[in-house]
């Protein structure tokens, strides 16, 4: 018979981990990231090991996604995410730099993946060029934190650290970013790829909305109203043929492009990424621009299903 006498309470339960600011994981992640910065090209037995450990996690394989990511260097963390509460899994390197507050880099500067685990993975937020286009990164982890169910793909170098543009992951192939960018398009998840510009590149404009390579859809006209009614200056690259910074060399685009998954490219001038009301605002409108494709994607499976 057990004892019930209040002078012998039964011992606390011992605390779990304390939850982790996604926010400030990353920060400490790109606090380095710098031009002067480490970069090293990876193999294709590298990038395809990294992509197979992120679908296998998706896919909720873990040991398989171990096996695989460990064939690269990777590692599988997970962590209750302090702001939504969500359940996370981090895909990062093991190298030598990497510690276990998520700072600072991680040695060859292939970058991270966050998988939301709240819900089925659906669509992709992905940030190319983390501390060069200044708090993308932190766009990013908004918009990652509004709508459950995402993929945050994050580069791990300055775009300028790699010789010969090699660690600009937006426009090129041979990288750990788009080997994991490929594979969730050829899954059929959506994406949103952040950019930044500065305002000698654009007077007067707040931001560019475009479908990269491919046409544009109903989620860009969505995007770009949604930006014009949080009060900036939009322009829409597909009114414009040429226009810049409309991403029609992005290979993830282009990738995007060939399989009809619905990409888009956004550019923010650095008023916008650098205020938090105005990227709050930004992420709003993403948020409903996300939330438009997976009721897209549940109006299919239904209609695959009668």
């Amino acid at each position: 018979m057990g004892n019930t006498d209040s002078r012998y309470p039964p011992p606390a339960a011992p605390p779990g981990p304390a939850p982790v600011d996604l926010a400030a994981r990353v920060d400490a992640f790109t606090a380095d990231f710098f031009p002067s910065g480490r970069y090293t090209v990876p193999g294709a037995a590298q990038r395809r090991a990294v992509a197979d450990g992120v679908l296998g996690a998706l896919d909720g394989r873990t040991g398989e996604a171990e096996r695989a990511l460990a064939r690269a260097g990777y590692r599988i963390t997970g962590f209750t995410e302090a702001v939504t509460g969500r359940p996370v899994t981090e895909i990062a390197e093991t190298g030598a730099t990497a510690s276990d507050d998520g700072g600072t880099g991680d040695g060859r500067g292939w970058g991270r993946v966050y998988l939301d685990r709240s819900a089925r993975p659906a669509w992709s937020v992905q940030v190319p060029h983390p501390a060069s286009d200044v708090r993308t990164e932190a766009l990013g982890v908004e918009l990652f934190r509004a709508v459950p169910g995402g993929v945050l793909v994050l580069a791990g170098a300055h775009r300028r650290a790699g010789a010969d543009g090699s660690s600009d992951v937006a426009h090129r192939s041979d990288t750990v970013f788009a080997a994991v960018v490929e594979a969730l398009t050829l899954r059929g998840l959506p994406g949103i790829q952040l950019h930044g510009f500065g305002a000698a590149s654009l007077p007067g404009r707040d931001a560019v909305v475009s479908s990269g390579a491919g046409r544009p859809g109903p989620a860009a006209e969505l995007t770009a109203a949604g930006l014009g009614g949080a009060g900036l200056v939009v322009r829409r690259a597909w009114r414009e043929p040429g226009a810049r910074l409309a991403g029609a060399t992005n290979v993830a685009g282009l990738f995007a492009a060939g399989l009809g998954v619905p990409w888009l490219h956004v550019e923010l001038a650095y008023g916008v990424r650098a205020d938090p009301a105005r990227r709050a605002a930004v992420a709003r409108v993403l948020a409903a621009t996300v939330r438009g494709w997976d009721a897209d994607q549940q109006g299919r499976r239904r209609r695959s299903i009668t």
